[in-house]
């Protein structure tokens, strides 16, 4: 139990010292912004679009919502699978002083668990904006219970998986359509009834195969690691589709992006796969809603890269190239990296909902609309948060609800605002690129 005492007054001073550096961020901006973003876009939806016909009222049925809830959990336990997996086995691109310490397994395994409670934190804080912005407080106690509980089952199927058999990216895609499909064609309360046998069942298998098997498997699991690094090559055609000013810092981003410089991308692919896929049961939700979603958060991942990039920034300005395209550059980036998104969600509402070709047509200019609006925004946005992921999330977020407002409630026409906010952006971050050159 020392160990254990250790370990969270470590973590307790990291989160406090984090807390006092940006204090303004997590206490003052924060719930300002979100407060914002979670009355304005509950006054507009629920109320104000509804009543001049430019949406329908909400409703979503306690079925669809579970199916919804269980497909997110398939996603992250199968998107995040690689990523748990080389922080749960002592590899040696993950071998920490923590793992030579003589500490027991059953702490470790606590040590892990809490850690991964943090991780999932922001995860809870989606599910609960959620739930409140869907009218569904009766619902608060299960995300509660998801986000306490569902980290014992994702490191229970982690390690279980890995000690049968490592699955390759290709398995591990076909599990992954296995599981949706018996989501969708099965009846809830069989899920329920697989759900109420399985969760126990990974969490006993996780804590007591986190002693046992951790370390006899990590030659297998470091074997996996290394055979799914991908080489990025797969985005080097979009080259002649970017100007040439700034082809070679976004071919760059796509191809690190591909080797996992930033863990993050798979999550947030992940969350845009199921807005995608959630607008065959959307209900009376615009589908631009679940566009606008899907593309913020695959765009996101522009703010997470840069952020990375703060230590090897030094390549770029040594370089003949203005600071100007560096910030370019990642607006192209998450332009690019989300541009199939507008096109899925109008090929699943058409196959779903057929339209006549002007209203499928019109549909589609507004999906675009708000796609390319929302990436821009969150690209152009990466050099406000300070470089810091957190607040650029918040800026960015309520700038993209602000533009699907604004496109798909009032008139997609007033796309036309986006470009004088990324001039003002644009100015901004030339302004904040030269001050970190020059320091």
């Amino acid at each position: 139990m020392s160990a254990l005492r250790s370990y969270l007054k470590v973590r307790i001073k990291g989160l406090v010292r984090t807390w006092t550096e940006e204090w303004a961020t997590y206490f003052i901006l924060a719930p300002v912004m979100i407060g914002a973003v979670f009355l304005l876009g509950r006054r507009i939806f629920h109320d104000f679009a509804s009543k001049i016909g430019a949406v329908q009222s909400i409703a979503i049925s306690q079925e669809t919502l579970l199916q919804g809830v269980l497909a997110v959990l398939s996603l992250k336990i199968f998107f995040n699978f690689l990523p748990l997996s080389k922080r749960l086995y002592p590899t040696e691109q993950s071998l920490t002083i923590d793992d030579l310490l003589p500490i027991r397994p059953e702490t470790r395994y606590v040590m892990f668990y809490i850690e991964q409670l943090i991780r999932d934190f922001p995860f809870f804080l989606f599910a609960l904006f959620a739930v409140l912005f869907f009218d569904k407080p009766d619902l608060i106690g299960w995300v509660f219970t998801f986000w306490l509980f569902f980290p014992g089952m994702e490191i229970g199927l982690t390690i279980l998986w890995n000690h049968l058999h490592p699955p390759s990216r290709a398995e591990l895609l076909l599990a992954l359509f296995i599981l949706l499909w018996l989501i969708w064609f099965l009846p809830i309360e069989s899920m329920g009834w697989w759900l109420d046998f399985a969760a126990p069942f990974l969490v006993t298998v996780g804590f007591w195969g986190f002693g046992r098997w951790r370390y006899s498997d990590v030659s297998g699991v470091e074997q996996l690691l290394l055979e799914s690094q991908s080489r990025g090559n797969l985005f080097n055609r979009i080259g002649r589709w970017l100007p040439e000013s700034v082809r070679p810092l976004v071919v760059r981003d796509f191809q690190l992006t591909l080797r996992n410089f930033a863990p993050l991308f798979w999550r947030n692919l992940a969350i845009a796969f199921i807005l995608v896929a959630a607008v065959v049961l959307r209900g009376n939700i615009p589908a631009a809603v679940f566009c606008a979603g899907a593309v913020y958060f695959l765009s996101a991942t522009a703010s997470t890269l840069f952020a990375l990039q703060r230590p090897y920034r030094a390549m770029d300005y040594i370089l003949p190239l203005a600071v100007e395209r560096i910030w370019r550059g990642k607006v192209l980036y998450a332009v690019f990296l989300s541009l199939p998104i507008p096109w899925l969600v109008w090929a699943v509402e058409m196959i779903v909902r057929p339209l006549s070709s002007t209203q499928g047509f019109s549909l589609l200019f507004q999906l675009v609309l708000v796609g390319l609006a929302v990436s821009a925004l969150t690209g152009g946005t990466v050099c406000e948060g300070d470089q810091k992921p957190a607040l650029h999330y918040i800026i960015a977020g309520f700038l993209s609800l602000l533009a699907t407002l604004f496109i798909a409630v009032f008139h997609p026409l007033l796309f036309v605002l986006v470009f004088p906010v990324l001039g003002n952006l644009r100015g901004s971050a030339i302004t904040r690129l030269e001050n970190e050159e020059a320091a």
